[in-house]
Order: structure tokens, then C-alpha cells, then sequence
């Protein structure tokens, strides 16, 4: 019993001095903005390559990059016509957003989700591909996580970091 303590004790010491070298090491002080621009590159990388690998298990995805970096492919089956979606419209849409590994984290099933075009917390990529939509498109979308919910996440369902799959319907606009 005495050597279970004595265990824990020494692992516990190591852990804490452990945790104080980490928070040296990325202390205020220490962290400049170098690090900053380096750490986002790398990120960026990371999540450039986890769509490309995404997107070669999914060859039935023909989809347009735009030049912030999201992908979408509009649905050929649905085709919407008049109106695109602009800043300032109440858009009513439908949503499903899973993580890249298929996870659900929302759906809004049969209760339609509303919110202003561009005056909303929603997610910017979401928003973005919005105003290339007519009332009547679905397209999917993929979102990497500095247009989506970034360094933070949202909630328990989205890990920070997370790169989004979206699929939206466009079911309405007050033009």
C-alpha cells in the first residue's frame, strides 16, 4: 500500500512540474506573433489535407473551392431558380452538419432554421455559400474550422478545430 502512495506521489510531482514547463513555454511572454502565423500555416495544412483525403474517399464529390478555402457542390437533382440570396435576407433553411469522420452534430429536421444573412453567428462558410444559392438549391458544403467554429469550438457536439460538412437546403428568402 505504501509503495502504491509513494507512486503517486512521484507520479503526481512529475505531472506537475510537467505542467509548469508547459505553461512557461507558452506563457504570454514567451509567444509571439512568428508562433501565431506559424501555428495557423501548420493548421491550415492540416486541415487542407484532412479535406483532400475526405474527398478522395468520396469520389462522387465534384465540388468548387473557393478562394476562402470552402468547398461546395450544389445538388443536380434540385435546382432552384430566381432570387439569390443576399446580406441582409431572412433566409429559412434546412441544416445537417457532421464532422468529417460522419458524426451528426446538428439537424434541424423538421423545424426549418432562421437567421439574417450576414447579421447572424452562424457559421461564416455557411453564410458565404448562402449568397451563390437560389430558393430551392441544396448543396453540400465543406467548411475548415476558421470559417466554421475555429480554435474554440461550439458546444459538445463541435470539437474545436473541427472541419464541418454541411448539407443546407435554401427554402426561403424574404426578396
Amino acid at each position: 500500500m505504501r509503495f502504491f502512495f509513494l507512486w503517486l506521489l512521484i507520479i503526481g510531482i512529475v505531472i506537475t512540474s510537467c505542467k509548469d514547463d508547459v505553461l512557461k513555454e507558452v506563457s504570454k511572454e514567451n509567444w509571439n506573433m512568428d508562433q501565431s502565423v506559424d501555428f495557423n500555416k501548420e493548421l491550415h495544412k492540416r486541415e487542407e489535407l484532412a479535406i483532400e483525403i475526405y474527398l478522395a474517399h468520396h469520389k462522387d464529390l465534384k465540388m468548387t473551392k473557393t478562394g476562402s478555402g470552402i468547398r461546395y457542390q450544389f445538388s443536380k437533382t434540385q435546382k432552384g431558380s430566381g432570387y439569390l440570396a443576399s446580406i441582409g435576407d431572412l433566409v429559412v433553411v434546412d441544416l445537417k452538419i457532421e464532422l468529417l469522420d460522419g458524426r451528426i452534430c446538428y439537424n434541424s429536421d423538421s423545424i426549418p432554421d432562421r437567421f439574417v444573412l450576414g447579421m447572424s453567428d452562424e457559421e461564416s462558410g455557411l453564410q458565404e455559400v448562402l449568397q451563390l444559392m437560389r430558393v430551392g438549391d441544396k448543396s453540400k458544403i465543406i467548411v475548415p474550422s476558421y470559417l466554421a467554429h475555429g480554435l474554440m469550438g461550439d458546444s459538445e457536439m463541435i470539437p474545436p478545430q473541427s472541419i464541418l460538412v454541411i448539407d443546407v437546403e435554401l427554402l426561403s428568402t424574404n426578396e
